[in-house]
């Protein structure tokens, strides 16, 4: 029964993402940063090369996805990094492979022998990885390539050898990554790493797949063979007889034969060769490198790996609590949490201020309030901490329980451009109406503002109609609004919870608390920025102009 649970995590993994070097094969994301040992990774290119489904690229860019990859990351290999942003990018909706994840998460954190093997496993791994990446972004110099070949070869083949001092795991997703790690153990590719290379009329092929009359050519990964000494010894042929009397009796000419051989030799090792064997063997092999499943999953494995115990780091390193969140799967989506933090904030300010969210069957939920009161920051926390729990990792919360959500959006003011007919209204709606026309029950979206740009009795009109649609799909929709009448209308018809910021006088406390805000604190912000009614005056004065 554990194996075939195991087959089946092992299978989601395969079917979910797709492998990290093939999608740098089109991108290189990963790439050499000016030094033969240094890697970087573009997170920008991978985030462009990755496919959407559950969030769209608007939203990514609007929670700061980027600077939460690099909040939580605290992987050691570039190859773990990408998977980390793959995972935050790509948010499962699976269940079952959430929930596995939490549990490897779990054994980790408990078992500190098996969490030990595998940090010294992905540290040896990023050892070698610099060469790997040099060899699958073709960046080997055309007449010196056998080195760089020899040294990713060598790493893959570490990959191996290294996996054999990791212990059993018990945890259904640990198997199931170790589990691609021996599958590729003894593969095709493998063999070819570690063993010989043989280009056939079928492809490259490993010394197990060739027979001893198949027609082949094998790969000598280095400049000279055997027969350079050939061409010296026929040179010097001539004199060894003349002088010890040893072997036939040749021509001179054969001295000359033999310098010719020998310049011919090495001038054909040294320029024809290297390129010869790279169009024959070497960018074929990468090809079939990149392409086979047990490879590419393998690659992915460590990534994976890596990710896990950068979540584990993560937990650990941050100052606000952190909590494995109990995840649900249930037709409409729900969030509930204590002590939210929001995860960028906590690892900046360690006073960030945390906040109890309950959306459960509210379906709209009104946020209002002044500027800098901490609206928008609230609803970030939200949205950040649901891409943490569906990637099976630990959110910044001291307690939760999370509703898979099978899309996330969110909306925030935007100006028309030259191309926009309609307007700031027309612009910002059309964003709405993509969002309407995409939600589920299972939906979390976040309107920052709603329907701007026209007048506030048509603002007020076409708000309220699209929120009242909105709850009657039944997703959790989130408004930020300074319109308190809006507001009223939905609280005297029983829809939605009122959600305000609190201020301790002027100053605010980042709290949310219960109730609708009436209050502006637009005096408080013209002071703060000196725009206030008195620095315009003393500007004019000193101006001339009063």
């Amino acid at each position: 029964m554990k194996q075939h649970h195991t087959d089946t995590v092992a299978e989601k993994m395969n079917a979910f993402f797709e492998p990290i070097i093939q999608a740098n094969d089109q991108k290189h994301f990963i790439r050499l940063n000016g030094h033969p040992t240094s890697l970087k990774f573009s997170r920008e290119l991978y985030a462009q090369r990755c496919p959407l489904s559950v969030i769209d690229a608007e939203t990514l860019k609007l929670i700061q996805v980027l600077r939460l990859h690099t909040t939580v990351d605290h992987t050691v290999s570039m190859t773990g990094s990408a998977v980390l942003l793959r995972s935050l990018i790509q948010p499962s909706t699976d269940l079952g492979y959430i929930r596995s994840k939490q549990d490897a998460l779990r054994e980790i954190a408990s078992n500190e022998k098996l969490r030990q093997a595998l940090q010294d496993y992905v540290h040896e791994f990023s050892k070698g990885e610099s060469a790997l990446y040099k060899f699958f972004n073709k960046d080997l110099y055309a007449l010196f390539p056998y080195r760089d070949v020899k040294k990713a070869r060598q790493s893959a083949a570490n990959m191996v050898k290294a996996r054999q001092t990791i212990p059993a795991a018990e945890s259904s997703y640990l198997r199931g990554l170790l589990a691609n790690l021996d599958f590729y153990k003894g593969s095709s590719i493998d063999r070819m790493m570690t063993g010989s290379i043989y280009r056939t009329f079928k492809g490259l092929k490993s010394d197990n797949e060739v027979g001893l009359f198949t027609p082949k050519q094998k790969f000598i990964p280095h400049r000279f063979s055997k027969w350079i000494a050939a061409g010296p010894a026929v040179a010097l042929s001539p004199y060894i007889h003349t002088a010890m009397g040893i072997g036939p009796s040749l021509s001179p000419l054969m001295s000359i034969l033999g310098l010719v051989w020998t310049g011919l030799y090495v001038f054909y090792s040294i320029v024809v060769k290297p390129v010869k064997d790279t169009g024959n063997f070497i960018e074929p092999f990468r090809e079939k490198c990149i392409h086979d499943q047990a490879f590419s999953r393998a690659v992915d494995a460590v990534g994976m790996i890596d990710e896990l115990l950068s979540c584990h780091c993560f937990a650990g390193q941050v100052s606000h609590a952190t909590t494995l969140p109990t995840v649900m799967d249930d037709t409409c989506h729900s969030f509930e949490a204590s002590g939210l933090t929001n995860p960028i904030l906590a690892k900046e300010k360690p006073e960030c201020v945390p906040n109890d969210v309950k959306m459960n069957g509210t379906r709209l939920s009104f946020i209002s309030g002044p500027n800098s009161g901490g609206k928008t920051t609230i609803c970030k926390s939200i949205v950040q901490n649901q891409l943490l729990a569906q990637m099976g990792s630990y959110v910044l919360a001291d307690k939760a329980t999370i509703n898979i959500a099978d899309m996330i959006r969110y909306q925030a003011p935007k100006f028309d451009g030259l191309q926009d007919d309609e307007g700031r209204f027309g612009t910002e709606l059309g964003r709405t109406r993509d969002i309407f026309y995409s939600t589920t029950p299972r939906s979390l979206v976040i309107l920052d503002e709603l329907a701007e740009g026209t007048t506030y009795e048509e603002r007020l009109h076409e708000s309220f109609g699209i929120l009242s649609d909105f709850h009657t799909i039944g997703n959790n929709t989130v408004l930020v609004t300074h319109n308190h009448s809006l507001v009223d209308r939905f609280m005297a018809e029983k829809k939605g919870q009122c959600l305000m910021t609190a201020f301790d006088g002027d100053d605010p406390t980042y709290k949310i608390v219960p109730g609708i805000s009436r209050v502006s604190h637009a005096g408080r912000i013209t002071q703060k920025i000196k725009f206030s009614q008195e620095d315009r005056h003393r500007y004019m004065k000193e101006k001339g102009y009063l």
